[in-house]
């Protein structure tokens, strides 16, 4: 990792390594017990996680993709108590491929992942993508 890259920079961009490797468990290895993910919108998926909820969110969001989405990290910035990664989400529904923006908000505590945002740049896209 870059030695001037904030450490909450590097942990994020480590998070969504494991993430994009199918590594839930370690994902989740790096948020407090008691961490919260909100989805907003009208997505079959949308509403708040846990720990141990949050597997169910990656298996719904892998079945109504058919196991396409992609969520590629554009822009990480962070500091010591917030970060925000800039992700490109792609899926194939439908015959064609949907593209959209999102940005997850996170909030840290002692060193780990206490609470995600998902804050999608257009909230009727982003349901769209989903319904």
């Amino acid at each position: 990792m870059d030695a001037a890259m904030h450490r909450a920079e590097q942990l994020l961009r480590e998070l969504y390594d494991r993430f994009s490797k199918g590594d839930i468990e370690g994902a989740l290895a790096m948020c407090t017990d008691d961490v919260v993910f909100h989805v907003p919108g009208t997505a079959p998926f949308s509403g708040d996680y846990t720990k141990a909820t949050l597997p169910d969110l990656v298996w719904q969001v892998m079945q109504i993709s058919g196991d396409t989405l992609g969520d590629l990290p554009s822009e990480i910035i962070a500091d010591d108590e917030h970060g925000v990664a800039v992700l490109d989400h792609t899926l194939r529904r439908g015959g064609g491929v949907i593209a959209y923006r999102v940005e997850h908000v996170w909030s840290f505590r002692d060193g780990k992942f206490c609470e995600c945002v998902v804050r999608p740049r257009d909230e009727e896209e982003f349901s769209r993508a989903w319904s």
